[in-house]
């Protein structure tokens, strides 16, 4: 991990006063008091006094870290192997969560970003990344929770976190040689506008690497906005998986400026979740690999 309260140069800072947690995250959106209106709770708190929605997504997600070698862990090394040749002197990753592939990155850049809405994430990643023990939370049902031993990996220096808005990502345009969003877009209100972004922040000859179950939940994306449901008619007819493949081409025009790209692999992979004791999530999850060719 870099030292606290250090920027990064491509790191996009919103007018008004610069918030930092007090582990070093800063809080890169453009409506601070909204923000901590709704999750404030969970900012500098301790693990116990975290919001139930906190300590859900830890106990979710934490356990990656134990599995590196799980299917899409592999693919996703697999794929930078095969496609970055020598090092980049940056990647970033939307939707980092607990940092699990920040570390695969950290292999193929000279710097890495990290970009999450979840301040409870960010700071496992933190905490994990500088080689610190990490709790690691267990569901049991409802909201009773237990502990496992806490797991304490090889610090990471060249990794910069930072709570931000995939949708608005506080990341300078071209910024980036490497660009990836794990699971993350049908995570969000308006995935073709995460596509948008993604695309913005990858330089030309850059690596996008997106993977996704496609796990359509209208609380979350309304609709009109859920790939292959509804978008464009053309987009319906082909689903997500071919319609992506298009739009990344160029063949499909719904995203204004996106830039075209040569899709260099897909792969469709198991991804395993445990919610709780009694509830275990296997999705299967469509990886697209793609090289930016250029801008419009």
């Amino acid at each position: 991990m870099t030292g606290a309260r250090e920027l990064h140069p491509a790191l996009l800072v919103p007018p008004g006063e610069l918030h930092w947690s007090r582990d070093g995250i800063p809080l890169l959106v453009a409506e601070t008091e909204r923000y901590f209106a709704l999750h404030g709770q969970d900012w500098d708190a301790e693990l116990e006094a975290m919001s139930f929605g906190a300590l859900a997504y830890l106990a979710r997600y934490v356990p990656s870290l134990l599995a590196p070698n799980a299917p899409l862990r592999r693919i996703v090394r697999a794929a930078l192997a095969r496609h970055v040749t020598g090092e980049v002197d940056l990647a970033v990753e939307l939707g980092c969560a607990v940092g699990a592939d920040l570390r695969t990155l950290a292999d193929a850049a000279a710097h890495v970003i990290g970009i999450d809405g979840s301040i409870a994430g960010l700071r496992a990643a933190r905490t994990q990344l500088a080689g610190e023990p990490l709790t690691v939370l267990r569901r049991v049902e409802g909201r009773s929770f237990e502990t496992d031993d806490a797991i304490e990996l090889e610090p990471v220096d060249n990794v910069s976190l930072a709570l931000g808005d995939a949708l608005a990502a506080p990341v300078a345009d071209a910024a980036a040689g490497i660009v990836l969003a794990v699971n993350l877009l049908d995570s969000v209100a308006h995935p073709l506008g995460l596509v948008a972004e993604l695309d913005r922040i990858l330089a030309p000859g850059g690596l996008l690497l997106l993977t996704s179950p496609l796990s359509w939940n209208e609380s979350i994306t309304p609709a009109e906005h859920a790939l292959g449901g509804g978008t464009a008619q053309g987009w319906a007819e082909l689903g997500t998986v071919r319609g992506l493949g298009e739009l990344l081409s160029g063949r499909l025009p719904l995203v204004p400026g996106l830039g075209r790209y040569a899709l260099l692999e897909e792969h469709d992979v198991p991804w395993t979740v445990r919610e709780h004791a009694r509830m275990v999530a296997t999705y299967d999850v469509h990886v697209w690999v793609a090289r930016k060719l250029a801008t419009p």
